[in-house]
């Protein structure tokens, strides 16, 4: 979860270096920073939508899927609004829709997620959900103070306002799914019923023993 805020506190990062071309310029142009603001914010929400899209399908508990369906109605209708605004302010939506990141994303996102075994997912999808939330409110704060268009602020807040919610909804989620007991794995090299420590090479043959 750690590797995760950190990696989101890389959208911060791309954001400030995004609007330092511009910073100059006495208008904002529709490519500028608003633009760069956008995008991003719009694959941080479709992110959550994939992740609680795989919830809805496998979650164990009622309450989980609950949760899920709750996160993917409400990132839609913000991912809705973002486009629209993006429409009306002219700006490239081909490059809102895909602003590029060095984060992972789609698949490469999930795949902690999607790799957890029976039993686990639940509590990981509700952790990963503690993490991105708390992580994407603290990116969305920064947009919101590097945002030009009053109209983008106030739209960031609202939305703000919605994933401080998700985020508390996440937690008391979280508190009462037990913690999964850890996945033993092999270490590498060792087959069941082998020992790396006890191998028979300091032991003498059987020949030799019985002289």
């Amino acid at each position: 979860m750690v590797a995760k805020f950190n990696g989101l506190m890389v959208v911060v990062a791309e954001i400030v270096l995004m609007t330092l071309p511009v910073a100059a310029q006495e208008s904002p142009r529709p490519t500028g920073p608003d633009q760069a603001l956008v995008g991003k914010l719009v694959q941080l929400g479709r992110d959550e939508v994939a992740m609680a899209q795989m919830a809805e399908t496998r979650a164990e508990r009622a309450p989980v899927k609950s949760f899920a369906a709750t996160i993917a109605r409400d990132h839609r209708a913000a991912d809705q609004r973002l486009l629209a605004y993006a429409d009306r302010k002219h700006m490239n939506l081909a490059e809102v829709t895909n602003p590029g990141s060095a984060l992972p994303h789609g698949a490469l996102a999930m795949a902690p997620i999607a790799d957890s075994g029976r039993g686990e997912f639940d509590y990981n999808f509700a952790s990963r959900m503690v993490a991105d939330h708390q992580a994407a409110i603290d990116a969305s704060a920064a947009a919101e103070r590097l945002a030009r268009d009053p109209e983008l602020r106030a739209m960031i807040d609202r939305d703000m306002k919605m994933m401080t919610e998700h985020l508390v909804a996440a937690q008391e989620l979280l508190a009462g799914i037990p913690v999964p007991t850890p996945r033993v794995v092999p270490a590498p090299g060792e087959p069941p019923g082998v020992s790396r420590t006890r191998t028979g090479a300091d032991e003498p043959p059987p020949a030799a023993l019985a002289r």
